[in-house]
């Protein structure tokens, strides 16, 4: 959920020349996000409901993060960054992940570890995994999948609970380091995954403003996932249970992400991926450009908002009408935010303190 992530790493736009279809998927993560924190923030309900704006949340939505922080490490790996500029990436990420929790008292507590503070841990250590040969990085994915999934099997309390409260404490220092390295909203196993996925897909070559190679196996995987998915649904829906869910007992679960999970939205993150180098999508490339900015600030109207729902007493479709407005009038608003002031952003800011300073 966070910063420059969704980005080629927090500043290297300037450094290169930029992808349109990268700026369109992080315009695409960016709604996404938008769109699961106003559904969280405008919900009329206390318990689970069976509802559309419960499946397109938790489905849909659900890719979010995981496009997020494959797109950082797509990013992160192609900037080559010296060791002083991460180390700054670093430490801006851990002070902005402090920022958004300031300005979201509704969702997290000031330390609340979330994907910021996974972005800065992974700033530091995606470079000192992908200095091999290129040959090597599909072996390191498929090793940490299957690594992944049978941690996960054989100690599933590893990752905690899906109790809100609890993947968000920041008590003490215990808990804060527990949070982010296992139990929290992103911590860093099994959220190191989706990075590395982007780090591979970075080695390819750009050709053509494509760097995706939809090759037999990338089409083979894309199949698997989807069978996987549609028979996971099937199953779901014969045993009468929920099928996806953010933090209930669900086939795939985002808190804690279980194997389900991170096999549907890998499945669901290579799928937007190719959709978006085919098919043009201009128009969310403003966003895109916008990502860490939109990001940052659209926590404020909704914490200025958060009690909507019960003061005009919303039902489902109100609800659900406000979380589409808010989330879409992001397009128009990056579409002129671009056009009369492109330098008012925190990416021009974090560019030219990058620059003063490297």
């Amino acid at each position: 959920m966070q910063s420059s992530m969704f980005f080629q790493s927090a500043d290297t736009m300037s450094q290169t020349v930029r992808i349109l279809h990268i700026d369109s998927l992080r315009g695409i993560a960016v709604l996404l996000m938008v769109m699961v924190h106003a559904a969280a923030t405008w919900n009329p309900f206390s318990e689970v409901q069976l509802s559309i704006l419960a499946y397109v949340v938790s489905g849909l939505g659900g890719l979010a993060a995981p496009l997020f922080v494959t797109l950082f490490g797509w990013g992160i790996v192609r900037a080559n960054l010296t060791f002083q500029s991460r180390l700054f990436q670093f430490f801006f990420f851990l002070i902005a992940q402090i920022a958004v929790n300031l300005t979201s008292p509704h969702l997290f507590h000031p330390f609340t570890p979330g994907i910021l503070s996974l972005m800065a841990i992974m700033t530091l250590l995606l470079p000192l995994i992908f200095h091999r040969k290129r040959n090597s990085y599909s072996k390191i994915f498929v090793i940490s999948l299957s690594s992944i999934i049978v941690i996960q099997t054989f100690l599933p309390d590893l990752q905690g609970t899906g109790i809100w409260a609890d993947r968000v404490d920041d008590a003490s220092i215990p808990i804060i380091l527990s949070n982010l390295l296992l139990t929290g909203t992103y911590p860093l196993f099994p959220w190191f995954f989706f990075a590395l996925f982007g780090a591979m897909i970075s080695t390819q070559p750009v050709n053509d403003g494509k760097s995706l190679e939809i090759s037999l196996s990338v089409r083979l995987a894309l199949v698997v996932g989807l069978m996987y998915c549609s028979i996971t649904l099937v199953y779901a829906q014969f045993k009468n249970i929920l099928w996806a869910h953010p933090t209930e007992d669900a086939v795939l679960t985002f808190f804690p992400a279980n194997q389900s999970f991170l096999i549907a939205s890998l499945t669901g993150v290579v799928l937007l991926w190719i959709l978006v180098q085919r098919y043009s999508m201009n128009i969310l490339s403003h966003t895109g450009k916008l990502s860490l900015s939109i990001y940052l600030m659209h926590f404020i109207p909704l914490t200025l908002m958060r009690d909507f729902e019960v003061t005009h007493q919303w039902g489902l479709q109100t609800s659900t009408l406000a979380v589409l407005i808010y989330t879409l009038a992001w397009i128009p608003t990056a579409v002129l935010w671009q056009r009369y002031w492109p330098k008012a952003s925190v990416e021009t800011l974090l560019r030219a303190i990058r620059k003063s300073l490297f």
